[in-house]
């Protein structure tokens, strides 16, 4: 699929940013000083995410759709902001908040001799947008590094790609809830059970991969390992782990 050059909604598509399993990421440009459209005024550049065509099946586009709409229902400043949904043709598409950066898995590789405070800032930032999401009762399901976009001026810090995201409701366990990376999923998920603190296993799994090289990380280590458990009620609060990093935060500056 290529459709660099084409207009999607008032954007012209300029280049491919990322392609995944599902869809894929474009840079769009209007023509405009800002775009407008019916649901409002956007930016002059976006991201625009477009789901592969070959995903044709209604429960595939409603996994999409999903996404979108709970997306739009979210404000927060770590958290990626969707603008509208589409369908141009045979695509079904997203216009997002465009983030000029890169993964967190990337930017990390790029700068291997990190200070310990932009790191650590980072992923506090991160756990803020957990926060978040969690207060509106909506458990992520996929957080790793690749999933979250660090701007290139270290100033935006952003959760991004909720196509497994789920609102947590009376029924708690659901068939067949499958995606995301082995690594970071929580055991619960893979017999189905839907939990916030499905997240904080994945956290906490980050915080380890990132923090561990560092002298202080004994300091937190016992926290963190509870984190892991799988046991759920082991498990602290997002805003317990938070507090530690904060703590550490401060000592490192």
């Amino acid at each position: 699929m290529n459709i660099i050059g084409e207009r999607i909604g008032n954007y012209k598509v300029e280049e491919r940013i990322w392609q995944g399993g599902t869809s894929t990421i474009y840079k769009g440009i209007s023509e405009d000083y800002r775009s407008i459209c019916e649901d409002g005024i956007f930016d002059k550049v976006v991201a625009i995410k477009v789901l592969h065509p070959y995903r044709t099946e209604p429960y595939q586009i409603e996994i999409f759709k999903k996404e979108f709409r709970i997306l739009k229902k979210l404000s927060h400043p770590n958290v990626i902001k969707v603008y509208q949904l589409g369908k141009k043709d045979n695509l079904y598409y997203i216009i997002m908040e465009y983030i000029d950066g890169k993964s967190l898995r990337n930017f990390y590789g790029e700068n291997m001799e990190i200070f310990p405070q932009t790191i650590l800032d980072i992923l506090i930032k991160v756990g803020e947008g957990i926060e978040y999401i969690h207060s509106k009762n909506i458990v992520h399901n996929d957080i790793k590094p690749e999933n979250v976009i660090v701007g290139n001026s270290l100033r935006n810090i952003k959760i991004i790609d909720f196509g497994y995201a789920e609102k947590i409701s009376f029924f708690k366990i659901r068939k067949n809830l499958t995606g995301g990376t082995e690594k970071y999923i929580a055991p619960e998920r893979k017999k189905g059970i839907i939990d916030l603190r499905s997240d904080i296993y994945s956290y906490c799994i980050m915080i380890e991969e990132f923090l561990s090289i560092f002298d202080f990380y004994k300091e937190i280590a016992s926290i963190i390992e509870s984190g892991k458990s799988k046991d759920l009620s082991e498990r602290p609060k997002i805003g317990t782990i938070l507090d530690v990093l904060r703590e550490i935060y401060k000592k490192e500056l």
